[in-house]
């Protein structure tokens, strides 16, 4: 393969290409997370390719847990290396310092790849950190002047300044990273996120007898209740839905921040399910709901309304909340979720059958669009092309 050109011609076949992947937690266990996701399906399709070499490298303090994983862990299958720095002493290091480089430790590789956001540093390797969202640092953010943003701040400042390429999962969070932290927009690449295959399996399954909730009508969100989930939207939603249609749920999945609890709790029409779930599960939740609302007000890409997509199920999306009119597109009912006549026209989605059908076609078919092998292509594609561009 061109791309691999760089690691020179063994035996007539190109070597494949190495990559260190550091200490992405989901090694351990997995996520429900869309962060988390994305880290345990891009490793875990790297690390299967013939052409790329694949180590996962591990601090000392996290070694004993590195060996424990059980078999079944997400990313069981990838090789591990053990580092001797402990990830704290190394994170305060080089965020100072720069130092010490991780490829001074383990031998060499052509690229160090983080799939979340943590500063790395190296002596000869290219490295490759992917940043998610921006929420935090965004200007009307009122937490982003307390100590502990503005430590993180200064950390994601390195990363952009000193990784090779940064990575992120949408335009709109490549645009945000750019402006926020004066990034050259040539060096952000971005890669995107994929949808499980059970996801689509379960578009063929009737939606009562997929549902989990046999007999109850039910509009579903996903994330939680939270400012950056769009609480009030999805509260004045439930509003929307009692005047509307009384006998139909509102059912949020996730976590409910401390602002919201009260009004979510007396809301007759919400119900909650404030803890993780399996995939394969929420694919029954999903695929049994009359529609999927995400009514967030931010968002870096927004996994779930394309799950949904693929289930068979119809997606309502706030055009305010990010990434989601991106992702999204003309595949879902895209609304403005401070107008109640927008929320209106949303929930009497559930009486109009011609439209439900025409988002559900288009909404699998934009779904399809958005696979992990995909993504992982062009992520290899990138990592061999730029290490070309460096060694030539």
């Amino acid at each position: 393969m061109a791309i691999l050109e760089h690691r020179g011609v063994s035996n007539g076949r190109a070597k494949p290409l190495r990559v260190a992947v550091f200490n992405a937690s989901e090694r351990y266990h997995g996520y429900a997370t869309g962060v988390g996701k994305h880290a345990v399906n891009m490793v875990g399709q790297l690390a299967r390719r013939k052409d790329v070499d694949l180590t996962f490298w591990v601090p000392k303090d996290y070694w004993a847990l590195d060996q424990s994983a059980p078999s079944i862990a997400p990313l069981a299958h990838v090789r591990s290396c053990r580092l001797p720095i402990s990830r704290r002493a190394y994170a305060a290091a080089t965020l100072s310092l720069n130092w010490p480089s991780l490829d001074s430790y383990s031998g060499e590789v052509d690229w160090i790849y983080s799939p979340r956001e943590v500063l790395v540093s190296a002596r000869r390797a290219n490295t490759a950190v992917t940043i998610h969202d921006v929420y935090h640092f965004e200007p009307d953010r009122k937490k982003r002047f307390d100590p502990r943003t503005l430590m993180r701040f200064a950390m994601w400042s390195r990363i952009v300044s000193r990784a090779s390429v940064v990575l992120t999962v949408s335009e709109f969070s490549k645009s945000r990273i750019c402006e926020l932290f004066g990034a050259d927009r040539t060096r952000v690449q971005v890669l995107g996120n994929g949808i499980e295959q059970h996801f689509f399996d379960i578009s063929r399954m009737e939606p009562d007898v997929a549902s989990p909730l046999s007999g109850v009508k039910y509009f579903i969100a996903v994330g939680g209740i939270s400012r950056k989930k769009g609480g009030h939207n999805l509260l004045r939603f439930a509003e929307q839905l009692a005047i509307q249609a009384s006998d139909i749920r509102l059912l949020v999945i996730g976590p409910v921040e401390q602002e919201f609890r009260s009004d979510a709790s007396a809301a007759r029409n919400v119900m909650l399910i404030d803890g993780g779930i399996d995939d394969l599960s929420m694919g029954r939740w999903i695929r049994g709901a009359i529609a999927l609302v995400a009514l967030s007000d931010y968002e870096g890409f927004g996994i779930p309304g394309l799950e949904a997509m693929a289930a068979g199920v119809p997606v309502v999306a706030n055009r305010g909340g990010g990434a989601l009119p991106e992702i999204i597109g003309d595949a879902g009912l895209v609304i403005d979720a401070k107008s109640a006549s927008d929320l209106a026209e949303a929930v009497e989605l559930w009486r109009d059958a011609n439209l439900r059908d025409t988002l559900i076609k288009r909404g699998h078919a934009r779904a399809a669009e958005y696979r992990w092998d995909r993504f992982c292509d062009r992520l290899a594609t990138l990592l061999g092309a730029y290490a070309v561009r460096q060694s030539s």
